[in-house]
């Protein structure tokens, strides 16, 4: 079931009619992605739920009025499936008539590129006239032994006129069971005492009878016959069609829905023949299972890969990297300590990983490692720098998540609560805003730059966001590293060589809209010094990784490459050139030419690109085309710039070449 607190990264979403949540169990188990059209709920509303995720498909179920809109909405940017989930048998219902003619519409005149079929004798009415598919549902197995030898369920519904349900009660008068109901209307309980039936009523009619009753010929739902059967009750039924060919046939299925000799001779068969039918059962079930798999992969074009958990010794690692940061430190380790709560510190572990401090940083450690001894894990090296230590991180940490908390920063007291939440969700990824201090002045920096990006999925707006591949702010799922078998580069700006890959692979994402993590900028900071080539480095990896895992990216490639590039090759890169000296200008283009020029060219030949480049102001357009020009005639040695020239930086290219407000100068 979809929770409109996470943002998704899923292939496909199913979108269930309210009206058909009596299905909403057997759509959440064989799809997982459901989201149910509450009609309480406005168009607007439907559609935020939706854009919380990435999806590629959009299925709906059965029909309503607004899956149009929704379509209208989204255009051509999906692909839309629908599924019908009634027989072939209860079109006679003039209502699921023209339902089935709503959805045959949706596929003549929506652009719906499939239909599915719950019903196999609907799917085999139409495979060879339209575009067609058999899907079916399955459910969670429940598993229980006891039975009572003297009840029978009656699974079909009194109130509906086109199921064998006063048969199958005819059927029980023969003998001297007990009728098993989840209600008794006036007309069923003249029918009982007309002819002297026993019964009982009760909340769940299926389990612990001998003997489970669901006979009609109208209805797509096996889930009810699949979940008497986990129960350990044998469930006759009428589609013969589920059971045809099977060593079950001769056991549970009737004929005719109106004999009742039949129906009760059915009874004693089952009876009789009990184990034998559920021992033949447990076989049929895998079946099933991979039946319903292989059905669901060939309707969506998706393959469905089932992974299985590993266990971990600890829930949570926090890796703190740590060098010369003795002003800092114990603030950070209280912070972190303050932060967790009670009832999971036995499930946590601090990772303190000592870089080759040479100041009193040891000393700090030590006295909290003497302190909080079940709760720290020091390990000391020689300083490799900080992809080095989250690499040594990766390697050594016990949990099934992954904080990073840098030692000069803080989090906020709220935020390991919040990551419980959603480690209690089992989410992929959790992400929280920062809270930049500088002086005495604070900036709340959010995670998703939401005025910047509008008519896309949250996961978009997180992916091309400036702050995306921080680690800080984020705690992983360790075997997302696992999965990919990818560490980070040992240069500055390491994280942008690794998280965009492993947000690639996250299926589910908590975003937490408040600036927990506490990002204190120093002039010391990495991010505040020279670092062209450093720069160069990750970016020519990332750029070597990115083809190698695109595969896994589910979101436009060259609009991800624009905003995770270019900025960074301006800000970072050629910013650089304007105030450096000639012996440092050439060896920085130098570099640009031997580790980078395919990267840079194709990121000036990115159409988001060139539209950002043709919304400048006429002088800057001419300046910018022109060297970028000589960049690709490897003429940029003798290219004027100066610290005069104008220069991209990364607020034009988000913003645009203008003015920009207060609002928007504090936010960056």
């Amino acid at each position: 079931m979809i929770d409109k607190e996470l943002i998704y990264n899923n292939e496909y979403i199913v979108i269930l009619p309210w009206i058909e949540t009596n299905l909403k169990e057997s759509f959440e188990h064989t799809f997982n992605n459901v989201y149910v059209l509450d009609d309480r709920y406005s168009l607007k509303k439907h559609i935020d739920i939706i854009n919380n995720g990435n999806y590629k498909q959009i299925i709906f179920v059965d029909f309503l009025s607004q899956y149009m809109d929704i379509i209208k909405y989204y255009n051509e940017e999906k692909k839309y499936k629908v599924i019908f989930t009634k027989s072939l048998g209860s079109l006679s219902s003039e209502n699921n008539y023209l339902l089935f003619n709503s959805c045959m519409n949706l596929l003549k005149d929506f652009s719906i590129e499939k239909i599915g079929f719950l019903d196999i004798n609907l799917y085999n009415a139409f495979k060879n006239k339209i575009k067609c598919f058999h899907v079916s549902l399955d459910i969670k197995e429940e598993k229980q032994t006891e039975y009572d030898k003297k009840k029978i369920g009656i699974l079909n519904n009194e109130n509906n006129s086109m199921h064998s349900f006063y048969n199958e009660l005819s059927a029980l008068s023969f003998n001297n069971y007990k009728a098993v109901l989840t209600s008794v209307n006036k007309t069923t309980k003249d029918f009982l005492k007309l002819f002297n039936i026993k019964h009982v009523k009760s909340k769940n009619n299926v389990k612990g009878n001998l003997v489970n009753l669901y006979i009609n010929f109208t209805d797509s739902d096996n889930t009810v016959f699949f979940r008497s059967m986990d129960l350990g009750v044998p469930c006759i039924i009428g589609n013969n069609e589920l059971l045809k060919g099977s060593n079950l046939d001769k056991f549970l299925v009737v004929e005719s829905d109106d004999s009742i000799d039949e129906i009760s001779q059915k009874i004693e068969l089952v009876s009789k023949n009990r184990n034998q039918i559920l021992k033949e059962y447990e076989n049929f079930r895998k079946d099933y299972s991979s039946k319903v798999k292989k059905e669901m992969e060939d309707f969506l074009d998706y393959k469905i890969v089932e992974e299985k958990e590993k266990e971990y010794e600890k829930l949570l690692s926090i890796v703190v990297p740590v060098y010369n940061v003795e002003q800092y430190l114990d603030s950070c380790l209280k912070s972190i300590i303050k932060s967790i709560p009670n009832r999971i510190k036995n499930k946590c572990e601090i990772l303190i990983i000592n870089d080759g401090s040479t100041d009193n940083s040891e000393s700090i450690i030590n006295s909290y490692k003497e302190k909080y001894s079940d709760l720290i894990v020091y390990i000391k090296q020689d300083n490799g720098g900080l992809g080095q230590v989250r690499n040594v991180a990766l390697k050594n940490v016990r949990g099934k998540y992954i904080a990073s908390i840098d030692s000069d920063d803080t989090v906020n007291k709220e935020f390991f609560k919040e990551v419980l939440k959603a480690i209690n969700k089992n989410v992929d990824v959790f992400i929280c805003d920062w809270l930049i201090k500088i002086d005495n002045s604070k900036y709340h920096t959010p995670a998703i730059e939401s005025s910047i990006f509008d008519n896309i999925s949250k996961y978009e707006a997180i992916m091309y966001s400036s702050i995306m591949p921080s680690t800080c702010n984020k705690v992983f799922k360790k075997e997302l590293f696992d999965k990919l078998d990818i560490n980070y580069l040992e240069d500055k700006f390491e994280d942008l060589s690794t998280n965009p890959f492993v947000l690639m692979i996250a299926k589910t994402i908590k975003y937490v809209n408040k600036p927990y993590y506490e990002y204190y900028a120093r002039s010391s900071s990495i991010m505040r010094s020279p670092v062209g080539f450093s720069m160069i480095n990750v970016l020519k990896e990332f750029n070597k990784r990115l083809n190698k895992y695109k595969s896994n990216c589910t979101i436009d490639l060259d609009k991800f490459k624009y905003y995770t590039i270019s900025w960074r090759i301006e800000e970072f890169i050629f910013n650089l050139l304007y105030d450096a000296s000639k012996k440092e200008k050439d060896e920085i283009i130098k570099h640009m030419y031997n580790d980078l020029y395919d990267v840079i060219v194709e990121i000036f030949n990115n159409k988001y690109y060139i539209e950002m480049v043709n919304g400048l102001k006429k002088e800057n357009k001419e300046f910018i085309q022109k060297r970028n020009e000589a960049f690709i005639n490897k003429k940029l040695t003798t290219f004027k710039m100066d610290s005069n020239s104008f220069r991209l930086n990364g607020l034009i290219i988000y913003y645009g070449d203008k003015e920009l407000t207060t609002e928007k100068k504090k936010k960056k």
